[in-house]
């Protein structure tokens, strides 16, 4: 344990204070932009993901399909 005497704290700056608040709003103001580009990003992934999916469902449609024909000239 220290038994330096405690500085007094020094009157804070109106001025100061008032740049914090604003810093810290923009700030704020800052991180909701960033997870409205970050949520574009996220739609836009699941956009090409669904894309992806349907283009491989419809080739195997396809190919399902050119199977089932097969199938029934070869019965013929």
């Amino acid at each position: 344990m220290t038994n330096q005497p405690l500085m007094p704290i020094p009157p804070v700056n109106p001025r100061l204070l008032s740049n914090l608040r604003r810093a810290r709003l923009e700030f704020e103001e800052l991180g909701l932009q960033f997870e409205e580009v970050l949520a574009r990003f996220d739609e836009e992934v699941r956009k090409q993901k669904l894309k992806r999916i349907q283009k491989s469902l419809s080739i195997l449609d396809e190919k399902s399909d050119c199977t089932e024909r097969s199938a029934k000239s070869d019965r013929l």
